[in-house]
């Protein structure tokens, strides 16, 4: 595995991408599965959004920790209705882990992956989910007036 290519000076981002999913794999996973069997009404709470707190409208953060549960509850719908960007996070999270490994063990190429389309499909999906989830309650407040 290339960190550091030396002619270029650089550090390889995917490489550095592949090695951070490595180590956090097995712990996130063990802690899904410990949070999906504990129950989201028991421990849930405590990431409670401060922002829809204080202003009533949801970030755009708001449903990930839902999404997260249902997803290791195994009810993908659920979990793409509270948020799309955790199943987003775990289809690109495979995907680019599964590219890695083709193009530097079996097709053994030099090409480094591209990590800012992961980033701006990331945003263009929590962006996209919150002005729909705030086009909702509008129309909801609007229709209760």
């Amino acid at each position: 595995m290339k960190l550091y290519i030396k002619e270029q000076e650089h550090y390889r981002t995917d490489a550095i991408f592949f090695l951070i999913g490595l180590v956090l794999f097995f712990p996130l996973f063990a802690f899904g599965l410990w949070f999906g069997h504990t129950g989201y009404n028991r421990i849930g709470q405590m990431f409670a959004c401060g922002f829809q707190r204080v202003t009533g409208f949801p970030c755009p953060g708001c449903g990930g920790t839902r999404a997260f549960y249902y997803l290791f509850r195994g009810e993908f719908f659920k979990s793409f209705l509270y948020h799309p960007a955790v199943l987003y996070g775990m289809g690109a999270y495979l995907e680019f882990m599964a590219l890695y490994l083709y193009r530097n063990y079996i097709r053994k190429t030099n090409r480094e992956i591209q990590i800012q389309y992961y980033l701006y499909g990331a945003l263009f999906v929590i962006v996209l989910q919150w002005v729909v989830k705030l086009a909702f309650i509008v129309a909801r407040l609007i229709h209760m007036l």
